[in-house]
């Protein structure tokens, strides 16, 4: 059946008309420039600097670069991305309108000059200037949450939603996200007061974990076990997902706990136990996210023939995910059982699995999936499905290149470990600024004259896949 075989119709997007909506092209566009022109930019520039010995990137500007790098990663592209389909999806999901929807417009913007303005501030002399712009860019932030928590949460658990485990998920994603905009509204505050060139590590780590964790992981958890599970042949797993969904948000709110009192000098015997213990509820989260999407143990493949090369960037990001959450099983319980905490390099594995081979992995394909400008493309360019596997193998080459020297650890720490970080940050900046062309291509190009709408190319493929 055409409603099976087209993952567009697995996520509801067929089934609710909603006139205004969320600008997701403007999310999307903005995301990828601020991956190619800052975040992937600096994953390149930053390790090249170290291999090559640039004194001038290195030291304390070569650490305010590598936090800025993060938030760009983090908040601009990654964040920016699923901030913006979440606020496609919540009304189709739950079938009410978008609370809000006149003011989304506003959040893009809002949140890449937060990130470009941290991003310039950082490197700065001590000066006004520097503090002007640090202060402005929590202050952007703060107001982007505002914006986004209420269009996504109200609209997802709302009277009447149908949104069901996925407005669970999306509800704790925008609840970290606000959660996250605070709590680095007082690390920006620290900084300015005490003339700080870069963030504490202790606390930017405890923003980069609800970051990571809180928000990316559980809009992904939301839309792979909503969007996948029909495509594999699979009930969609609502109970299930829930239950997963509160298992990751009480061990991100317990993980935070333990390392805000680490971070302010109160660390206690408790702490270390405590944010081993949080990592591993995290790790079984992240296994069941994997595991009910489908698409690990497939009973069917219902995937339209033109959908199924992007449908393997999906299926390497749960592979991904799997990854991701056994590393941090592993390294969380030896951690545990020797009493310590779980070490730098060892959560720097972890991220980078999860940041490069399950968040860009499966923006690229869930994208390629749904959003209807590539689904027009299946038709405007049906030859190019080789493209397809061949950015999923790139991105999984860039995710091992960047992950090896961090699993390497203690015992490689030359100047030559830079080098495949180096290296994945120059496969994957290829990698996402194809993703970027093709978009751009096909937006262009279905808003030509003469060419259908993205909404109606979409509803010819599904017919002609069904």
């Amino acid at each position: 059946m055409a409603g099976e075989a087209i993952p567009v119709r697995a996520v509801g997007t067929a089934t609710h008309a909603h006139p205004r909506e969320a600008p997701y092209r403007l999310f999307i566009a903005t995301s990828l420039a601020l991956a190619l022109g800052g975040g992937f930019m600096l994953a390149v520039l930053v390790p090249l600097a170290h291999a090559r010995g640039w004194a001038a990137l290195a030291g304390v500007r070569g650490l305010s670069l590598t936090q800025a790098h993060g938030q760009l990663q983090l908040l601009g592209f990654a964040g920016l991305f699923v901030m913006g389909m979440a606020l496609r999806l919540v009304p189709r999901v739950s079938g009410r309108p978008l609370t809000l929807v006149a003011w989304t417009p506003a959040i893009a913007p809002l949140v890449a000059t937060s990130v470009v303005a941290r991003f310039l501030a950082q490197p700065m002399p001590d000066g006004a200037a520097g503090d002007v712009a640090l202060v402005a860019s929590a202050a952007l932030l703060l107001a982007a949450a505002a914006l986004f928590w209420p269009a996504v949460v109200v609209t997802a658990l709302g009277r009447g939603s149908r949104a069901e485990a996925t407005g669970w998920c999306f509800a704790l994603g925008a609840t970290a996200y606000a959660a996250a905009a605070g709590l680095n509204a007082a690390i920006v505050a620290e900084m300015v007061r005490d003339s700080l060139a870069s963030a504490p590590i202790p606390k930017q780590d405890a923003l980069i974990f609800v970051e990571l964790f809180g928000v990316l992981m559980a809009f992904i958890g939301g839309v792979a076990t909503r969007a996948l599970p029909t495509m594999s042949g699979r009930p969609r797993p609502d109970r299930a997902t829930r239950a997963a969904v509160v298992a990751l948000g009480a061990s991100v709110a317990a993980g935070a706990v333990a390392l805000l009192l680490r971070a302010y000098d109160a660390p206690g015997d408790t702490s270390a136990p405590a944010f081993d213990g949080a990592l591993l509820g995290v790790a079984a989260a992240l296994v069941a996210f994997a595991w009910l999407s489908g698409v690990i143990w497939m009973r069917a493949d219902r995937v339209a023939a033109a959908s199924r090369p992007a449908f393997w960037l999906a299926r390497a990001g749960m592979a991904w995910l799997l990854a991701g959450a056994a590393l941090l099983a592993w390294y969380a319980g030896w951690a545990l059982a020797d009493g310590t905490i779980i070490g730098a390099f060892e959560m720097d594995a972890v991220r980078h699995t999860l940041t490069v081979g399950v968040v860009t992995t499966m923006i690229a394909g869930m994208a390629l999936l749904i959003v209807p400008e590539f689904a027009g493309r299946r038709l405007q360019h049906p030859g190019e499905g080789w493209l397809l596997p061949l950015l999923a193998v790139a991105l999984s080459a860039a995710t091992a290149l960047r992950v090896w020297p961090a699993v390497a650890g203690i015992d490689w720490v030359e100047a030559t470990r830079y080098w495949p970080m180096f290296a994945a940050g120059s496969v994957a900046i290829v990698a996402v600024g194809l993703f970027a062309a093709m978009f751009g291509q096909s937006w262009w190009e279905q808003r030509r004259p003469g060419w259908a709408s993205a909404e109606a190319l979409a509803e010819r493929g599904r017919v002609r896949n069904g």
